[in-house]
């Protein structure tokens, strides 16, 4: 129905398709109200005179006994709002909205906190900070673990939807907080959302909060979490520039690339030439070398392909007599490795 409705036009939308998903969302039995929440969005922008009944009739459902429905207009809640004009958006459904993100089911506060995305970037930056950020920053420490999870994992969303001013003065503190998360599960989906959201993060802020919490909490954390903090690192790197980089970024890259499993290890040597563009033949210490060194025997063919991969990058980066002073000796070790996949990475 919904895809039929795109092709109506605005007569048979009006006499035939709002009137048909009013009676369906009148039905006796909950799944037809069910599945008028998911048409009512598609029916709203076209019903001229039925608009208002659409309107009432969808908060009617939000306020419904049946969790089912409910649930079901959480999730076309953004939708609909965006279809709606902004008055009866602020006045009718954003109190709507507060009801159902307080509701005693976490699946329904979920599906609010995923509406929101939608909500968010059709409101200026004025009217979210009176309407939504509290329910938002509040969904950030809520006590049911699904919650703050879909808060990590969507948090790249919410940063895009509310702007770079909320982001930093307001979504960052939350967000850092979810990094040190009691649940493992919401740790990692923090970490995973990180690096897609650090354009809308202020330098000073990846410095101030997102740093310092890393830095604090990876050496005891998972394998996921700790690969996540790789990628995420090497990502600040050329945010943060050469000083940061060099105090903070690079002793933890160091040691993740001892880390004992292999995929932490590959997540930090795929990343590290972000570094290498920042820190460039600073980063060749002792130290360094024989880490990189030892990554070319290491155990996993994945791990030696990718140092193999990182010297040719470094070398072209550096130039010749950075090559042939610090990598052509254990780069030609690629001819005898036992792996064909690193000896073919070696020639390209």
């Amino acid at each position: 129905m919904g895809t039929i409705s795109a092709a109506l036009s605005d007569a048979e939308m009006q006499s035939v398709f709002a009137p048909a998903v009013i009676r369906l969302a009148g039905t006796d039995w909950f799944t037809g109200r069910v599945s008028a929440c998911a048409l009512m969005a598609g029916a709203y922008s076209r019903s001229n005179a039925m608009k208002e009944r659409l309107r009432k009739k969808f908060i009617e459902l939000c306020q419904e006994d049946t969790p089912m429905i409910r649930r079901a207009c959480a999730q076309k809640l953004g939708e609909f709002s965006t279809k709606l004009e902004k008055q009866h958006v602020i006045q009718e459904i954003m109190p709507i909205f507060r009801q159902l993100s307080q509701d005693d089911q976490d699946a329904i506060r979920v599906l609010c906190l995923e509406s929101l995305i939608l909500m968010a970037g059709s409101l200026s930056k004025e009217e979210n900070q009176v309407h939504t950020l509290g329910t938002l920053l509040a969904a950030g420490e809520d006590k049911s673990w699904k919650v703050r999870l879909c808060f990590a994992k969507k948090f790249a969303s919410f940063a895009e939807a509310f702007g770079k001013e909320i982001t930093d003065n307001n979504l960052i503190q939350t967000f850092t907080q979810l990094l040190g998360d009691n649940e493992q599960e919401v740790k990692n989906a923090a970490i995973n959302s990180l690096s897609s959201c650090l354009k809308n993060l202020a330098t000073e802020k990846i410095c101030n909060f997102i740093l310092p919490a890393l830095t604090k909490t990876y050496s005891d954390s998972s394998p996921i979490f700790k690969a996540g903090v790789a990628l995420a690192l090497c990502e600040m790197a050329p945010l943060v520039g050469k000083d940061y980089t060099a105090q903070r970024i690079s002793p933890v890259i160091n040691d993740l690339l001892k880390d004992d499993n292999s995929e932490v290890r590959l997540n930090s040597i795929q990343n590290l030439s972000k570094i290498a563009e920042v820190l460039f033949m600073d980063m060749l210490n002792a130290g360094f070398m024989t880490q990189l060194g030892a990554l070319l025997k290491d155990a996993q063919w994945r791990v030696r392909m990718a140092a193999v991969e990182f010297i040719g990058h470094a070398s072209i980066k550096f130039k010749k007599d950075c090559y042939t002073k610090h990598f052509e000796t254990i780069f030609m070790g690629y001819l005898t490795n036992s792996a064909a996949a690193v000896r073919v990475e070696g020639i390209k």
